[in-house]
């Protein structure tokens, strides 16, 4: 772990705890309340989520991309164990979770061009071969779309986070890369902080009622605004100009809310309300990650192609 990422570390919890502390402090002044009681149990979760983020992210690249490719199972498990598959196509699951490591394993070795054609190209062959093999037809359509879909949207993403720390980006040292990730991680999930936070301060015009309806078009600008502010103050830190980092700043924030809105609809179609209970306050893994899905792909060919 380089000194610059402890430092941001230590930051990152002494902030945590001065939050955890405001809560507390609150409730001890007016009493249990359901709006302090959430906030202090998503406060809490959040120690966990750092604890294992910093375990797990940022020790070395090996045991990064072994808990990125931990982070794909669970999430992959977690959205397809919520659609109602057909029997006979529940086999195809097989060829879905061996695609898990091999896609890690591509990133790992920084096999580029295999890395990017596998799901995308080869997953969706395979997965579409394999359910007509079956032989059945009913909702074969369906359980074609439903797990090219849902390994698009939980391992060929964040499998692009594992590829940070292996592929080179021109004009940035490679020693960066653990730099890269927790910019993206604190970005990606302070932006969802603030649009909620904005939303609630100021949020009246909601921005798309029909999927989320307690999204804003207040909430959702504020939350551009201040993650801008927030990448530019970070310019530094990943090595990159304050442009450049205002730019990133804008695309994670707009592809953060994206990829929010998208497993919200989801969600609404399916008719539950969270992907699962793992995460106390949060709901589901992926109901805490959503937005990263696709942060982490825009961040990353944003670094790639504009840097």
């Amino acid at each position: 772990m380089t000194p610059s990422i402890s430092i941001a570390l230590i930051s990152l919890y002494s902030t945590l705890a001065l939050v955890t502390s405001a809560f507390g402090l609150v409730r001890l002044m007016k009493g249990p309340g359901k709006l302090i009681s959430e906030l202090i149990e998503r406060t809490l979760s959040w120690w966990v989520i750092l604890t294992v983020a910093t375990v797990c992210l940022f020790l070395n690249d090996s045991i990064a991309t072994v808990s990125l490719m931990a982070l794909s199972f669970f999430a992959f498990h977690e959205i397809i164990s919520k659609f109602d598959l057909p029997p006979e196509h529940k086999r195809v699951l097989r060829i879905s979770y061996c695609a898990i490591p091999l896609q890690y394993a591509l990133a790992y070795f920084n096999q580029f061009d295999l890395f990017l054609a596998f799901i995308p190209v080869f997953g969706f062959f395979c997965l579409s071969l394999r359910s007509v093999a079956t032989g059945k037809t009913e909702n074969i359509s369906k359980a074609m779309g439903v797990l090219h879909w849902s390994l698009m949207m939980t391992v060929f993403t964040f499998s692009h986070i594992a590829l940070l720390y292996k592929h080179p980006i021109s004009g940035l040292p490679l020693e960066n890369r653990f730099s890269l990730v927790l910019f993206l991680l604190v970005t990606t999930e302070l932006n969802d902080v603030f649009q909620f936070t904005w939303g609630k301060l100021l949020g009246k015009r909601k921005i798309v009622p029909e999927v989320s309806p307690k999204k804003t078009l207040e909430g959702f600008l504020g939350g551009v605004i201040s993650t801008m502010v927030l990448a530019w103050s970070m310019s530094s830190f990943i090595g990159v100009t304050t442009m450049n980092a205002l730019l990133y700043g804008l695309l994670i924030s707009v592809t953060g809310f994206l990829g929010d809105i998208t497993i919200s609809a989801v969600k609404r179609d399916l008719q539950i309300k969270d992907l699962g209970s793992s995460i106390p306050g949060h709901g589901g893994l992926l109901d805490r990650v959503d937005s990263l899905a696709l942060t982490a792909v825009v961040f990353f060919y944003a670094l790639k192609f504009l840097q």
